[in-house]
């Protein structure tokens, strides 16, 4: 019995002292191994691969369009012990101690060496940091055509009905024309409106799409049909009680026709008018604040399965800009009474794209901007789009009309900018869409 357990303890020996000296052998090769395993950025939500054959770390999917790659601290991660760095910018640089820095990745190739717990074993990698050169979520814009107006142009708006384009405007004379266009490029004077002094600002539809009304001192004047005849508006008949006095009219929302008035105690209603209905019900007091407005713009979108009239050019608290939004009841809330993103704004211009409310340009504090603004919660909370600021050749304005057209393709009709009316029809594409047209060939 001594015997057998001597010799399987002689047996058994030289395994384990084998086995040993493969762990020693396993551990240097792990300890000097100066590859680089992972590489991460924190505030970036890209991967980095690593590949050891060329010496590159890249990202497989480019960081959108105008990503600042100016400062970022690149972390690694080895198969071993810790592992040291140095870096330099271009082939020909310096290299220098990397301690946890923060590196310029934007204006020229920066390279890493790994050091092993042995610096006799090193590794050199070229870092790529890729970002998209080409901005797929902002417009291409071209000039599309020229509104061929008479006279100095006071004020304006847009429609689109049945396919068509509707420029209506008063000019300095206090004559209205209208100015009609199926594609926005050529454009065909309807004629006069033989009624002085409208307000096209102020134009919205009432009950119908075809029926629209606009205001002129404190009475609304209506068209019944505007494919039938543009030009032919007429006093609407249906007066407000005789304590009030018009101030706006706002737009149509559950089977009624809203507007603003203001009673002989200068208190300010939402007043509404049934379709077909023969008198105004007076509805909701407004919070001072809207009543103190004047310059604004109005809208009316799908907001989940409901529709909402929305009031832009209201002033904060805080002194910046908010939002007003009217729903089919008649109650009115603030959807941005907190701080918002974007200033006070008056004559901004609304439009939905996609499933998304836009506010474009406008005028803030005496000066016009050319800013894009955004909000995909039916106008709860915004956020500046930095990638749709509208190009020099348009430069800021306000008081145009936009419209969708098609998938990923707006118009902008008109405007003004500090010199005055702007006649020009512009299209934008979504480059996202060119891009697809290219990858897919169409024409």
């Amino acid at each position: 019995m001594k015997i057998k357990k001597f010799l399987l303890i002689a047996f058994s020996l030289p395994i384990v002292i084998f086995s040993c000296k493969k762990d020693e052998e396993k551990d240097n090769t792990v300890t000097d191994d100066p590859r680089i395993r992972t590489m991460v950025i924190n505030s970036l939500r890209t991967t980095f691969v690593v590949n050891d054959v060329e010496g590159l770390i890249f990202n497989y999917d480019s960081l959108a369009y105008g990503t600042n790659i100016s400062k970022l601290p690149p972390i690694f991660t080895g198969y071993g012990g810790p592992l040291s760095f140095q870096y330099k910018f271009g082939e020909a640089g310096e290299w220098k101690d990397f301690a946890n820095d923060t590196i310029d990745f934007s204006s020229q190739p920066v390279f890493f060496k790994s050091i092993a717990p042995d610096p006799n074993y090193t590794k050199e990698y070229r870092i790529d940091i890729r970002v998209h050169k080409y901005d797929v979520d902002a417009f291409t814009w071209g000039k599309s055509g020229t509104l061929p107006v008479i006279g100095t142009v006071v004020s304006q708006k847009a429609v689109f009905y049945n396919q068509k384009y509707y420029f209506f405007y008063c000019n300095d004379l206090g004559k209205s024309r209208v100015i009609t266009s199926e594609n926005g490029e050529n454009w065909t004077d309807v004629g006069e409106i033989d009624i002085d002094n409208l307000d096209w600002t102020t134009l919205t539809s009432m009950h119908q799409p075809q029926t629209l009304v606009v205001q002129s001192g404190e009475k609304l004047y209506k068209c019944d049909d505007l494919s039938a005849n543009p030009s032919a508006f007429t006093p609407f008949t249906v007066e407000l009680p005789e304590d009030c006095t018009l101030k706006v009219p706002l737009f149509t929302l559950g089977n009624n026709f809203w507007v603003i008035a203001k009673n002989q105690s200068d208190s300010t209603f939402l007043y509404s008018l049934a379709n077909g209905g023969e008198a105004y019900q007076r509805r909701t007091l407004l919070p001072s604040r809207v009543a103190l407005i004047e310059k604004i713009t109005t809208f009316v979108s799908p907001s989940g399965t409901t529709t909402v009239g929305y009031i832009f050019g209201g002033e904060s608290v805080n002194g910046n800009g908010t939002v007003w939004a009217v729903d089919v009841n008649g109650n009115i809330i603030e959807l941005t009474s907190n701080q918002s993103v974007f200033p006070f704004l008056t004559y901004s211009m609304p439009f939905l794209f996609g499933n998304n409310l836009c506010l474009v340009g406008g005028i803030t504090s005496g000066n016009y901007t050319d800013r894009f603004y955004v909000s995909q919660n039916s106008g709860a909370t915004w956020s500046r789009d930095t990638h749709k600021t509208l190009p020099v050749e348009i430069g800021p304005i306000a008081k145009g009309s936009i419209f969708q057209y098609e998938r990923n393709k707006i118009i902008l009709i008109g405007g003004e900018n500090e010199n005055g009316f702007l006649p020009n029809v512009w299209k934008g594409v979504l480059n996202r869409e060119i891009l697809d047209n290219i990858i897919h060939n169409r024409n």
